[in-house]
C-alpha cells in the first residue's frame, strides 16, 4: 500500500521550467517528459552498439507521473541525438542550506550509506592542496552538486565493481546539519523503494 504522508525538501527552491540542451540535464533537476515530471537521480554515459549513450536515472514525482512504472528507471538517448534535443527542466536554485548527497543503495534498493557536500559549506575539494598533507585548506564550496556526482562516478568505477549490483543517486535536500540531510536522503530512498515515486 502506498505511503500517504511524505514531506521532503528535495523539490524546494526551484526555478520555473526552462529549456536546456538534453546533454545539460544534471542530477537534481526535475525533468519534464511527455507531460510527466521526473526527479533526475543520476546521469551517466556509457557505450552501446549505437554509440555513446546518456542515461538518466529518474523517479516519478507522483503516482500520476509513474505511467505504471513504480520504481526508479533509466531513460537513454545516444549522445549524437541528445546533442540536438532540448529538455524542459526545473533546476535547484542556490541555497546555502542545500546539501548534495551521493547515496549508494544495495541490489534491493536499500540505503547503504552517503557522502554529502553543502553549498557554500567548508570544502577542502575546492581549496588548494596544502603543502603539509596532514593539514587541509577549506574554502566555501562552489561545486557541491559536481562533487556528489563525481563521488557516484568513482563508486561505479572502482570499489563496488566486483560486489553485487548497486545503485547510486544524487539527491538535493535542504537541512541545517549533515545528520538531518542524511536522514532525509534515507527517507527519500525508502519512499522510492516502497512506493516507486516521490
Amino acid at each position: 500500500m502506498p505511503c500517504t504522508e511524505f514531506t521532503s525538501t528535495v523539490l524546494d527552491s526551484r526555478t520555473a521550467p526552462t529549456t536546456v540542451q538534453r546533454l545539460a540535464v544534471m542530477p537534481g533537476d526535475v525533468f519534464h517528459d511527455g507531460g510527466a515530471r521526473y526527479l533526475v537521480l543520476n546521469v551517466r554515459y556509457g557505450d552501446s552498439p549505437f554509440g555513446t549513450r546518456q542515461m538518466l536515472t529518474v523517479a516519478a514525482l507522483s503516482h500520476q507521473d509513474t505511467r505504471g512504472i513504480l520504481k526508479p528507471y533509466e531513460m537513454g538517448l545516444t549522445v549524437g541525438f541528445a546533442r540536438h534535443e532540448s529538455a524542459v527542466v526545473e533546476a535547484p536554485e542556490p541555497d546555502v542550506r542545500r546539501w548534495w548527497i551521493a547515496v549508494t543503495l544495495d541490489d534491493r534498493h536499500r540505503f547503504l550509506g552517503a557522502n554529502g557536500y553543502q553549498e557554500s559549506g567548508d570544502c577542502s575539494t575546492c581549496a588548494d592542496t596544502h603543502v603539509d598533507p596532514a593539514r587541509r585548506n577549506y574554502v566555501p564550496c562552489k561545486a557541491a552538486r559536481a562533487h556528489a556526482w563525481n563521488v557516484t562516478g568513482q563508486w561505479q568505477d572502482s570499489r563496488h565493481r566486483l560486489e553485487a549490483p548497486r545503485f547510486y543517486y544524487v539527491l538535493p535536500v535542504i537541512a541545517d546539519t549533515w545528520e538531518d540531510a542524511r536522514s532525509e536522503a534515507h527517507a527519500i530512498c525508502e519512499r522510492l523503494r516502497i512506493d516507486g515515486h516521490l
